[in-house]
């Protein structure tokens, strides 16, 4: 569940009291982003592009790794 998920769900409980539920909302969800940002996590975008990147680097590796080898063996 995501965070605007989660405040959509209370919004959804709260919106009969009114201005009180509102404020709450709001107060909620600021503590939520202050203690997500404490946890120091990654969006799923972030953390998408860093396993794109190393499966890249993976495979320049192995590529280097064959190349040695290969050459290694022509000696």
């Amino acid at each position: 569940m995501t965070l605007d998920e989660l405040a959509a769900q209370l919004k959804a409980l709260l919106s009969s009291s009114g201005s009180v539920g509102e404020d709450l909302q709001k107060n909620l969800r600021a503590t939520l982003a202050a203690g997500l940002a404490r946890m120091d996590v990654v969006t799923r975008q972030e953390f998408e592009i860093q396993r794109e990147m190393l499966a890249s680097l993976r495979t320049q590796i192995d590529e280097l790794t064959a190349k040695i080898e290969s050459l290694e063996k022509a000696r």
